[in-house]
């Protein structure tokens, strides 16, 4: 496969950006992303830490312009969050839980989501989206009560109740098979 932008040499590296939720995407050349690279200073494409601190700054600037990083410290590893806006690295699993709200409001501002809504592993994905119904069904569940709906709420709490079941089966299934 030739390069898409010089069309002499051949392409090693696909590149795909999401743009205003049109996806594009380009087989380039060494040269070709090189030249890339220098129109876009702030992507560091050497390693996946580099390219998230990239789209991490971005977004900043994009949505927060003037805005102060919060002041927020790991108590766990000491990590500051605005070591984490300039490198895109976090330094623990308790990071998540000290950032979790303004990690939220990032990954908000870059995928208009926090809920992962792509591709599944094969494996796993029917135990997934069992997890995913019964989360949903807790949630008319709780709605119910609070709507003093016991007739609807208990019909939830039997297909909660099933689809629990149905996971279960699965992660014996698993087991056995591991």
């Amino acid at each position: 496969m030739m390069c898409d932008e010089c069309g002499i040499r051949p392409a090693s590296i696909r590149l795909t950006t999401i743009t205003g939720g049109e996806k594009k995407e380009r087989n380039l050349c060494p040269t070709c992303m090189a030249k890339l690279k220098t129109t876009m200073p702030e992507l560091d494409f050497t390693s996946l830490a580099g390219i998230l601190s990239g789209l991490f700054q971005n977004a900043n600037k994009a949505t927060k312009i003037g805005e102060e990083a919060p002041d927020i410290t790991c108590e766990n590893c000491g990590m500051k969050y605005e070591n984490f806006r300039k490198t895109g690295l976090l330094g623990c699993a308790e990071c998540y839980t000290h950032f979790r709200e303004p990690l939220e409001k990032l990954i908000m501002s870059i995928h208009s989501n926090t809920q992962h809504t792509g591709r599944v592993p094969g494996g796993i994905a029917k135990k997934v989206s069992l997890k995913n119904t019964i989360d949903q069904l807790k949630g008319k569940l709780v709605e119910a009560i609070a709507a003093e709906e016991y007739e609807e709420a208990a019909k939830l709490r039997d297909q909660i109740r099933m689809l629990k079941q149905q996971v279960e089966a699965e992660e014996a299934e698993t087991n056995e098979t591991n």
